[in-house]
């Protein structure tokens, strides 16, 4: 049987598995400026599931935290603000500093920074926390009752947005706005609400669950050697993220027991958020040290021992960032704690 707490350690591994799929992303696109061999190709046009199956994610989590945790306004978002805007806007900083080679000091710089321009993958942040603003507003509008028939909305909206409405407002890509993800995260709470339906429905029928693994395996392939580029928020490329993160959840479900990697909070985001400045600054010093770089991605095993090299140090960064966001968390407690005591005792 598929527990809620099994559900939740194959959504970690969903989202670990996504964030190697980020960095693999950047790092690709980093070495098509040299070299363009067909495994670098693929690697970059796969890596694209990443950014969707983080939304998806995302989504299936917040409708978790609702209805589970029931929480309020405070307690929701007091926990972004210190495992998601602070780091994101720490992050801000820092991405600045390594490509500006200083730190902001104009209006301009600080603008950017809240705005997710300083990193090409800052968007991201910029825009899930539109979402969660957006989410715990409308939390008792978009129900499991009516999700059915809303996410048909979304869809539209997603659709009309990205292809008529969107203007490039305050300099911002498409992929900065919400409406460019609606449906998608929404679908990660359809996917909560029908958990059950859903995935006793894939175990009952592993013919199906077949099927499904063989069509989300040719999207990948189509993907791969299409000439056409496909965006994350592209509802064709959705769809068929959608088909593989059920196949991923079913996947990683039939083996949650027999992989025994801890469950850390915000070690996937802290992965996402940081592995970029390894590349700017290893770049930095390959090109002060050689003076160019593509010798290294024209070698295969030199670039997959340079991957390899960028995703252990940003994991054990991110790990680092776990451990003392947990200490300032724990200490947050300890202080609101001792303040009720001491209240409680006037």
């Amino acid at each position: 049987m598929y527990t809620d707490s099994k559900i939740l350690k194959s959504l970690f591994y969903i989202q670990l598995f996504s964030s190697f799929l980020v960095v693999v992303g950047h790092f690709t696109a980093s070495a098509l400026s040299f070299t363009d061999p067909f495994w670098i190709v693929a690697l970059n046009q796969i890596s694209r599931y990443g950014t969707v199956l983080l939304t998806i994610a995302t989504g299936y989590l917040t409708a978790y935290s609702f209805e589970a945790k029931s929480p309020t306004a405070r307690e929701f978002f007091s926990g972004k603000l210190l495992y998601i805007f602070v780091p994101y806007l720490v992050s801000g900083v820092l991405y600045h500093y390594l490509l500006k080679k200083g730190m902001p000091h104009t209006a301009q710089d600080f603008t950017n920074i809240v705005l997710g321009k300083t990193g090409d993958h800052l968007y991201f942040v910029f825009m899930i926390c539109q979402y969660y603003v957006f989410a715990y507003l409308f939390r008792c509008v978009i129900t499991k009752r009516n999700i059915l028939y809303v996410i048909w909305i979304l869809l539209g909206i997603q659709y009309v947005y990205i292809n008529f409405i969107h203007q490039g407002w305050f300099g911002l890509t498409t992929r900065h706005m919400l409406p460019s993800w609606i449906f998608t995260l929404y679908m990660g709470h359809v996917l909560y609400w029908y958990r059950e339906s859903i995935l006793s429905f894939l175990r009952n029928n592993r013919s199906i669950l077949t099927l499904m693994t063989g069509v989300s395996t040719a999207a990948a392939m189509f993907f791969v050697v299409s000439n056409k580029l496909y965006v994350a928020v592209h509802l064709t490329f959705v769809f068929a993220t959608l088909l593989s993160f059920l196949v991923l959840m079913v996947f990683f479900l039939e083996r949650v027991d027999r992989l025994h990697i801890k469950f850390r909070k915000g070690l996937t985001y802290f992965i996402f958020l940081f592995h970029s400045a390894f590349l700017i600054m290893f770049k930095d010093y390959l090109f002060a040290k050689y003076g160019e770089v593509s010798w290294l991605f024209e070698n295969t095993w030199y670039s997959l021992l340079y991957l390899l090299l960028i995703i252990g140090c940003s994991c054990l960064l991110a790990l680092m960032l776990v451990w003392l966001v947990n200490k300032l968390e724990r200490i947050s407690k300890t202080i609101r704690q001792t303040r009720r005591q001491l209240h409680a005792s006037e």
